[in-house]
């Protein structure tokens, strides 16, 4: 016995939860060491928290508590699972997991609960700093002057800032999502961006500040700096690319307004060297940097625009002076070394990009063209140069640089978060249902799940009533996701709150449908679900069915397969769209009645490669060919797959069977 004691403490100690012991029939409470620990208390002394949980339990949570144990004590409950605040001995709260399941004689009589306490804090903290770091990251990324997307592989937009929606025309980020760049290019150049994309997921390259030509549909040009990264997932699967992009045509016609403005200069220092005059007119005119240097690098002529750029009032103040005299020594040098290369090699140097680091200590950046300064018989006497100031437009791109970086980070950090989030969203997917008996009947149920994505925005619930009375809920949340999954949530809340109503179609529906509208008036959110609720009722040999927006349901009676026409009078609009709505219900008898089959338009949207759908006749055909049982759901989502050529499904799969079965 003291080695089995030894080895639990072991375990215990391993997953770092403690034990408690609720003798219910004298009222006694046992705390391991650990939950003794974890809430300041010493072996004497510590307080009965389920007997007397209000000046222990968190006021926001002490109701729901209450509700989890009396549901055990009262109504035959089969488990407590609860994540309330604690206060602890020294007055702090804490996070906890409570988990307990009841022990019970053979008559039924409860005895004793037994459960685990493990502290949470840590894990609930992170969830909500994870919830404040996601807003902090939408607000930087609607913030941020630069366009920044994501695209899964078959390179359609999935998450974008609204300056990308903005400037692809679409207005809106969400009208932005699931289109391409075919939707707003000329072919040839979304081809091409295509073809990178999927040659940056092929070899795991990055594509690193590449200067593009975009050619719209209305035949607009653009250019842009566009760095493209591979976007993985959490699993290291790569689930597509993003990227950063920042507009340089205004950059890219300085260029060019550059290289002519340097070719006219080439035809005056040709024609009309002798006459300066003429010569420093022009230049004065020039909206950019000009200027002229001897064979030693001192300035001889600039016009006004320069000798402002250097802190003179006027060109004859630059005259005489070098570098030196305003620059660094390293930038001077540098020049020094050009000009010197220039006049050796009679080569221009075309557009370079140059750090101006001032003697003041400040930076800018400048893109500057240097020529061969040649007099009326071609000897070279000097330099000649013109540079335009762009050092807003190079700070622009090392922060888009650095936003991509951190995006990189960020996403892996998110990867991380989804997972979690899509695990705690599955456990509470039920392994198996518990089925229904009586003296003439038997009822089994079978499900199948499996989400689109990292968060799904389908469910099912089956609700036991009385041993002869099961209610059954399939619900479709709008859309995918995180949004999605939170309304998944809400709903699942709001159905806790129904359980009261659970025998009754329309209210359920209709209670569901009210609170859903008012959580998404307060937060100003577009959304709906559609749902499918009924209500078996052995006793009176019949089964009651409402429908908001929902699919309608596939029966098997009398031996025909067939979908089951709800009758406009129990179909009702989709949840959260219409406050105030009743739903309707009906009545379909038990007599006859073989199977039904409820399901989300996940499974009969699946295309084939010609993009025809599965639809609802080949589903109906399928519960009808198939062999019933436990495997029956399967092997029709199988066929559906058959039917898509293995290309799986784009939306969440949620399908609930229920089969009746006569006694002999």
């Amino acid at each position: 016995m003291s080695e089995k004691s030894d080895r639990l403490d072991l375990v215990l100690k391993a997953s770092n939860e403690g034990v408690w012991d609720w003798d219910v029939e004298n009222g006694e409470i046992y705390y391991s060491n650990r939950v003794l620990m974890f809430l300041g208390y010493g072996r004497i002394g510590a307080p009965n928290i389920f007997t007397d949980p209000e000046p222990y339990i968190h006021p926001e949570d002490v109701e729901v508590f209450r509700k989890k144990i009396d549901r055990v004590l009262s109504r035959n409950g089969r488990f407590i699972a609860a994540e309330p605040r604690i206060k602890s001995q020294e007055g702090g709260w804490k996070w906890f997991r409570v988990r307990g399941v009841p022990v019970r004689d053979k008559e039924g009589q409860l005895l004793r609960i037994v459960g685990s306490l493990i502290d949470i804090s840590k894990r609930k903290f992170a969830e909500i700093q994870l919830a404040e770091e996601r807003g902090l990251i939408d607000l930087l990324l609607d913030s941020v002057p630069v366009n920044v997307y994501f695209k899964d592989v078959e390179s359609r937009f999935v998450r974008a800032n609204l300056a990308t929606a903005q400037r692809m025309g679409a207005g809106t980020v969400d009208q932005l999502i699931g289109k391409t760049d075919h939707d707003f290019f000329e072919a040839e150049h979304a081809d091409s961006s295509r073809a990178m994309e999927l040659e940056l997921m092929k070899t795991g390259e990055s594509q690193q500040e590449v200067l593009e030509h975009e050619v719209w549909e209305d035949g607009r040009e653009s250019w842009v700096l566009v760095t493209k990264k591979v976007w993985y997932g959490m699993n290291g699967d790569i689930r597509g690319t993003f990227g950063v992009t920042h507009e340089v045509t205004e950059l890219l016609e300085t260029q060019n307004e550059l290289e002519r403005i340097a070719d006219e200069l080439k035809l005056v220092n040709r024609d009309i060297s002798q006459e300066r005059h003429l010569l420093k007119l022009v230049i004065d005119s020039i909206p950019m940097f000009v200027y002229f240097k001897d064979v030693n690098s001192s300035f001889v002529l600039v016009n006004q625009g320069m000798a402002e750029l250097v802190g003179e009032d006027s060109p004859d103040q630059v005259i005489g002076k070098h570098d030196r005299d305003y620059f660094s020594p390293r930038f001077q040098e540098c020049s020094e070394s050009d000009e010197l290369k220039i006049m050796k090699t009679g080569k221009p140097i075309i557009k370079k990009l140059e750090r101006i680091a001032w003697k003041d200590q400040h930076v800018t950046w400048s893109l500057s063209s240097k020529y061969p300064w040649r007099d009326s018989t071609g000897k070279i006497i000097g330099t000649y140069g013109i540079s335009g100031d762009v050092t807003e437009l190079v700070e622009t791109r090392n922060k888009s640089t650095e936003i991509a970086n951190a995006l990189s980070e960020q996403n892996v950090k998110l990867a991380d978060q989804l997972a979690l989030a899509r695990e705690i969203q599955q456990s509470a997917v039920p392994s198996s249902i518990q089925g229904m008996l009586s003296e003439e009947m038997e009822v089994s149920f079978s499900h199948f799940y499996q989400p689109a994505g990292d968060l799904a925005g389908d469910f099912l619930e089956v609700i036991p009533l009385r041993p002869d009375l099961t209610g059954f809920l399939v619900c479709d949340v709008m859309g995918h996701g995180v949004r999605s999954a939170l309304i998944v949530s809400m709903l699942r809340g709001l159905l806790e709150k129904q359980r009261v109503f659970a025998s009754s179609p329309s209210e359920v529906l209709s209670g569901l449908n009210e609170g859903l509208s008012h959580l998404l008036e307060r937060t100003h959110s577009e959304m709906f679900a559609t749902a499918l609720y009924g209500v078996i009722d052995l006793g009176s040999n019949q089964l009651r069915i409402a429908s908001a927006g929902h699919p309608s349901p596939i029966i098997s009676l009398h031996g025909e397969t067939q979908v089951f026409d709800l009758k406009g009078k129990a179909r009702g609009p989709a949840l959260g769209m219409v406050a105030g709505i009743v739903y309707q219900e009906c009545v379909i008898p038990l007599d006859g009645l073989e199977a039904i089959w409820s399901y989300t338009d996940g499974i009969f949207e699946a295309c084939s490669d010609a993009g025809e759908e599965y639809g609802l006749k080949r589903l109906c055909e399928s519960f009808e060919v198939l062999q019933r049982g436990e495997s029956l759901l399967k092997e029709v989502v199988q066929s559906a797959l058959d039917f898509s050529n293995q290309k799986g499904f784009e939306d969440d799969i949620c399908l609930l069977g229920v089969e009746f079965s006569r006694r002999a």
